[in-house]
């Protein structure tokens, strides 16, 4: 069996399994969900973290995601991968959380301690963050789904609930908006730093 044919072969199995997990929900089976909450919180724990301005408010809203996937497990049609279901949910309830908070802000951390970094990553990590921190949220969502929690596209647009059309414009802004702010960060901290020594 080629490689692509086994990465396929497992990717298939998993979505099934994630599947069979959500049709067992649908039956009220505790269990089940108890595992699709153990498969998803640390995605979307991380999603979340990224996206929302401190972990309190990502901890609330992951808890009303995983509230409605039990609680309305049975409007799941299957039309979209369990994923791309569960994260349109977290979506959703993250842009009410940044409507409610009035603002779009939070450090990403890719998962590590920028004090734990070498100096040059540690630096860069922070530009990045200064940087997402200043785009639209729905700029920053499409730049957050695609390259920090792996989605394609067409995932985003089904998460997202607009057309891949729509997905690749946020993307193309986003990427545009960060191209022009990232060297002016960066500029702006070499100065500082300068001006410090």
């Amino acid at each position: 069996m080629t490689r692509s044919k086994a990465g396929n072969s497992a990717s298939e199995t998993k979505a099934a399994n994630e599947l069979a997990l959500v049709d067992a929900v649908m039956r009220r089976d505790r269990g089940a969900f108890a595992e699709l909450y153990r498969l998803y919180h640390p995605r979307l724990c991380g999603y979340l973290h990224r996206i929302l301005s401190n972990a309190a408010i990502a901890e609330e809203v992951l808890d009303d995601v995983m509230f409605v996937v039990w609680k309305d497990a049975r409007k799941y049609r299957g039309q979209a991968a369990v994923s791309s279901w569960i994260f349109g949910i977290a979506y959703r309830k993250a842009m009410t959380a940044i409507r409610k908070e009035g603002r779009y802000q939070s450090l990403l951390d890719h998962g590590a301690d920028v004090n734990t970094l070498p100096a040059k990553a540690s630096h860069d990590v922070e530009l990045i963050q200064a940087a997402l921190v200043q785009l639209s949220p729905d700029h920053r969502q499409v730049v957050e789904l695609t390259y920090f929690s792996g989605f394609s596209y067409q995932e985003i647009a089904t998460i997202a609930e607009c057309p891949v059309n729509t997905i690749k414009t946020r993307m193309y802004h986003a990427r545009r908006r960060l191209k022009y702010l990232l060297p002016i960060l960066a500029g702006a901290d070499e100065e500082q730093n300068f001006e410090q020594a």
